[in-house]
């Protein structure tokens, strides 16, 4: 949902896929098909019924390799703070999303949609710290519309500020939960786990570069980014000024 939370990542450090650099795609690993326990400081933060049970009795679950991005939490929490700014953002830097669209319809809750790939409501679960929990509810189709059902998705994020010398990033470490309710395509969607993985995983990707795309231009040229963006017309200007205020010395900045 940055991009990257709904799912907004560099490089891998451990074997799963997040938003940053994707080191090794055929490295992310699918979960068994017996219950998933939920991580005890997941668990924590959890309270949701619906997502608990999608944690713990997914269809496919991906743990996605950890993702570093140059930059600091005031960044990535600006953009997970604010989905449909960031795709709008991704939109125009990023052209492989420009079929991608966020809205907000209220508080923590958005219309998700790729021109008919991907259509549903996500909604932000839990925010506590470090956490970022979504679930996602809607209909799925690829491989020229062949492959189609309906599922939920949980999306957990968890990161952190790492300071190396003089520079300073964030590793973020996404989980993906996805479930099937009805028990044929459950059954499809484990069979078929290895071509559900890969879309999984070129959606994930595009996300990734899109996501480093905008994390890079905030963290090098807000003021410039700032200055494109008043011109774009399906830009907030709420959004913008929250951007202003967060990024950028409003005397400097006309």
């Amino acid at each position: 949902m940055a991009v990257a939370a709904f799912v907004i990542v560099p490089s891998s450090t451990r074997g799963a896929i997040v938003p940053g650099s994707l080191n090794d795609v055929a490295a992310v690993r699918t979960a068994p098909a017996e219950a998933t326990e939920v991580a005890p400081q997941s668990a924590a933060i959890v309270e949701d019924t619906e997502t608990r049970e999608i944690v713990a009795q997914p269809t496919l679950r991906r743990q996605i390799p950890r993702i570093r991005f140059a930059g600091n939490r005031r960044t990535y929490e600006f953009l997970i703070a604010h989905p449909p700014f960031a795709t709008q953002l991704a939109r125009r830097l990023s052209p492989p999303l420009e079929r991608y669209t966020v809205t907000q319809i209220q508080e923590g809750v958005y219309t998700v949609e790729d021109r008919g790939a991907l259509r549903g409501e996500a909604r932000l679960i839990a925010a506590m710290g470090d956490h970022r929990v979504y679930r996602f509810q809607g209909e799925f189709r690829s491989l020229a519309h062949l492959l189609r059902f309906k599922g939920r998705i949980v999306l957990i994020l968890q990161y952190r500020e790492v300071r190396q010398g003089n520079l300073i990033f964030i590793d973020s470490d996404p989980d993906f939960y996805l479930r099937i309710d009805h028990p044929f395509f459950h059954i499809m969607t484990k069979l078929l786990s290895p071509l559900v993985i890969s879309i999984v995983d070129r959606r994930v990707q595009t996300m990734i570069e899109a996501t480093r795309t905008v994390f890079d231009r905030v963290r090098t040229d807000s003021s410039g980014l700032y200055r494109q963006m008043r011109a774009w017309p399906e830009v907030d200007p709420a959004d913008a000024e929250a951007f202003r205020q967060t990024f950028l010395d409003k005397e400097n900045v006309q």
